[in-house]
């Protein structure tokens, strides 16, 4: 599938950002040549969402964005094994996500992913998870997801909880993972009551699916025929009621009747972009408090498989990475493996760097399989590390405690034509998903709409 997406000429350099104008609503589109009614920043899945449901509106509509791809952390490498190996979101989560009507429309081929196709090891040996849950050092542990929702004692770390809850071992093991296996932020700085409010621990439930033909397929079809301007790294933002001015790093400007802004939270976080006025305190607050994380992958290939053929993940309490998955688990293919790692242990491997990752992975892997001697059987590996990512600054978003309100707070549409997106927005199903990212960009697009339609809000 081909990415329909324009490149656009250079022009020349341009200087610092212009504070907008008061003008009437759409003078700065009929101003600068290469205006727009909506300038989208990130082509990731929510600003090529909202850019395409504009767009179907009939806005004239331009997407930013830095890198030279499609998708932001949906990130498919075709280029390591015979099947697509994906080196950023995996799943689509759930039978009912929102994604999955743009799924079926571009064809793209599924394979579900049930938790009872999972192993364990949580010290010992490693084997069929059910095995492992039927331990009684175990069973502690079982009753964390009632003991969530009847947690009576304030907004605490899940560290906090585990240990007043007084689950130790094994089942302090799967405790941890419970609580923040999908997050990239350990159990000291994960707030519990985030953790509720963002849906996470939904992830724990239900039917998973990846995307057989790789999942950027799912952007590059939601971004056929939009006008994506690759390589525009968002610099400044100027921002006011009825228009928005964009400069990126080479000094162009883009000027339109209202910006989506869905850059991944970690880049706002950083810095590296400034606005002008100043955010409200309100969104510099919840940008502050939202925290993204460290997530890496080890891809590796192997001369054959030595994992249990219907193995899907192998969940590990202990070493360097979170879990193991097999993307051909059920349909044959390469015997690939892909570590995932997240807070400490994804920091760990950050630290430790593109060459000596792979080995400590390696290391673990003859750890968790002492008989198969993988590493005389790896064939290639490649370390994915979207902590040192500049269009990222790291994987996924988490609450650490008292923050939970400040998704809705970065979400909220109080800064004039200026308006954001993206999965840190979005909690409902589960935040911080492509499912959000996706809700997200059409949230951002009605409210787009609005301004397009109605004119900017005016201050009573």
């Amino acid at each position: 599938m081909s990415e329909s997406a324009q490149e656009s000429r250079p022009v020349p350099r341009a200087g610092s950002v212009r504070r907008p104008r008061g003008g009437r609503s759409g003078e700065g589109a009929s101003r600068n040549a290469r205006g727009a009614d909506v300038v989208v920043l990130g082509a990731g899945m929510a600003g090529v969402t909202a850019a395409r449901a504009l767009s179907r509106g009939g806005a004239r509509v331009i997407v930013l964005e830095a890198s030279h791809r499609i998708g932001g952390r949906i990130h498919t490498r075709r280029d390591f094994a015979d099947v697509p190996v994906e080196a950023g979101a995996e799943f689509i989560h759930g039978l009912g996500a929102a994604t999955w009507t743009d799924v079926r429309s571009a064809g793209l081929r599924v394979q579900p992913v049930a938790y009872r196709y999972s192993w364990a090891n949580l010290g010992g040996r490693t084997s069929w998870l059910p095995v492992q849950l039927a331990r009684p050092e175990t069973w502690r542990s079982f009753d964390i997801l009632w003991a969530l929702r009847h947690w009576r004692a304030g907004d605490v770390s899940a560290a906090e909880f585990i240990r007043a809850k007084g689950y130790r071992g094994a089942a302090g093991q799967l405790a941890r993972l419970a609580l923040t296996g999908h997050l990239p932020g350990d159990a000291e700085s994960v707030g519990i009551r985030g953790l509720v409010a963002d849906g996470v621990l939904n992830l724990e439930n239900g039917l998973n699916s990846r995307v057989v033909d790789g999942y950027d397929l799912l952007p590059r079809h939601v971004a056929t025929g939009l006008d994506i301007r690759f390589g525009r790294r968002v610099a400044a933002v100027a921002w006011g009621p009825d228009e928005v001015e964009v400069a990126t790093e080479a000094g162009e400007r883009f000027t339109a009747r209202a910006v989506v802004n869905s850059l991944p939270h970690g880049v706002l976080a950083s810095g590296t972009v400034s606005f002008d006025p100043l955010l409200p305190p309100s969104k510099v607050m919840a940008i502050s408090q939202i925290k993204t994380g460290p997530v890496a992958k080890v891809l590796l290939s192997f001369d054959r498989r030595f994992w249990p053929s219907r193995m899907a993940q192998l969940i590990c309490g202990t070493g360097p990475a979170t879990l193991y998955w097999a993307p051909s688990f059920g349909i044959g293919g390469p015997p690939v493996l892909i570590a995932y790692a997240t807070g400490t242990r994804a920091r760990d491997l950050s630290e430790a760097g593109p060459d000596k990752a792979p080995e400590i992975v390696l290391d673990d892997l003859e750890r968790l399989y002492p008989h198969a001697h993988p590493r005389r059987l790896v064939r290639d590996v490649r370390f994915e590390d979207w902590l040192t990512d500049p269009n990222a600054c790291g994987g996924y978003t988490y609450l650490p405690p008292g923050a939970v309100g400040a998704r809705a707070d970065l979400a909220a549409s109080d800064t004039g034509a200026l308006l954001w997106a993206g999965s840190a927005t979005s909690w409902r199903p589960v935040a911080d998903t492509v499912e959000a990212a996706y809700l997200s960009g059409l949230r951002a697009a009605r409210e787009a709409t609005r301004i397009l339609t109605e004119g900017p809000p005016r201050s009573s």
